[in-house]
């Protein structure tokens, strides 16, 4: 898709900048929750119902601009997002470098391994 996944290849996760900030908000919003759930003795029982709520509200309030609705995709339903991270944030693909490789499926004979 024209960008170069060879650094999150090398360290996944390791750059936050390349995180979808829309994970990255409920997960924080999802964290928060949890602190003050224990600060003020909310059951087991009841913080499900509570989060669900919750999460409703955080949900809808989020705000990106490269933000593609996909139907098919995972939450939060975005064409860009893969495995938490934005292919928008990842650097443009400058082409063919030492680094590249085409799918095992889409070599030919004389270049598989």
């Amino acid at each position: 898709m024209g960008r170069c996944l060879y650094e999150e290849h090398l360290n996944p996760g390791y750059s936050l900048a390349w995180r979808c900030r829309v994970l990255m908000r409920w997960e924080s919003a999802f964290d928060d929750f949890l602190v003050r759930a224990e600060l003020f003795g909310v059951g087991q029982d009841v913080a499900p119902d509570l989060w669900e709520r919750r999460f409703e509200r955080v949900a809808r309030s989020f705000d990106c601009e490269g933000y593609a609705l996909c139907r098919e995709a995972e939450s939060p339903a975005c064409a860009h997002v893969c495995e938490g991270i934005c292919r928008l944030a990842l650097p443009v693909c400058e082409g063919r470098c030492r680094h590249f490789q085409l799918p095992e499926a889409n070599r030919e004979p004389s270049q598989s391994k």
